[in-house]
C-alpha cells in the first residue's frame, strides 16, 4: 500500500478552523476529487462530520473515532489507525485526507503527500504537521503547479539508505 497524505495548508500550515476549512478554492477541490477518485479516503471523525457526515462518492470511505459506540452510515469506521491500516492493507493507494490529529500520526508512515499550498494566510486552530525543514533529508519535490493563488505539490518520500 503506497500511503498518500493529501492537505491544503496556508503558509503557517493552518488546515482548519472551528471544524470546516477557511477558505474555498473550487480549483482545490476539483485537484483533491482528481487524485483521490477511486481510491480508498482515511479521514478522522472530525473530517467526516466537516463533510456532512457522507462518503465522498467513488472511494471507500474509512473514518477513525475514539469513540467505539460511533458508527457512520456506508462508511468504514475504526478507533484505532493499526486497525484501519490492517483493513486497507491490500488497496494499493491509500489517501489520507486529515484531520490535524491523523496527519500527525501517519506523516512518519507516508510514502507521498500532495500538497495544495495556499498563498494567503488564514486564521486557524488546526494545522498540518511541520515537514517542509525535513525536505531534501526525507522528502523530495517531484512536481509542482503553481496557480495564481495557490501551488499544487508533490512530494516523495527519499529512502532510508539504512533500510
Amino acid at each position: 500500500m503506497r500511503l498518500i497524505l493529501i492537505a491544503a495548508h496556508d503558509p503557517d500550515l493552518v488546515i482548519g478552523r472551528n471544524g470546516e476549512m477557511p477558505w474555498h478554492y473550487p480549483e482545490d477541490f476539483k485537484h483533491f476529487k482528481r487524485e483521490t477518485m477511486g481510491h480508498p479516503v482515511l479521514m478522522g471523525r472530525g473530517v467526516f462530520e466537516e463533510i456532512g457526515e457522507e462518503p465522498l462518492p467513488g472511494r471507500r470511505n474509512v473514518v477513525l473515532t475514539r469513540s467505539r459506540s460511533y458508527s457512520g452510515k456506508k462508511v468504514e469506521v475504526f478507533s484505532e489507525i493499526g486497525e484501519a491500516l490492517e483493513a486497507l492493507a491490500e488497496e494499493p493507494v491509500v489517501y489520507v485526507i486529515g484531520g490535524g490529529e491523523i496527519y500527525r500520526e501517519l506523516i512518519g508512515r507516508a510514502d507521498e503527500m500532495v500538497i495544495t499550498e495556499i498563498k494567503k494566510s488564514y486564521d486557524g486552530d488546526v494545522y498540518f504537521p511541520e515537514y517542509r525543514d525535513r525536505i531534501g533529508r526525507e522528502w523530495k519535490e517531484v512536481d509542482r503547479k503553481d496557480a495564481e493563488e495557490l501551488a499544487f505539490v508533490w512530494y516523495e518520500r527519499i529512502p532510508d539508505p539504512g533500510k
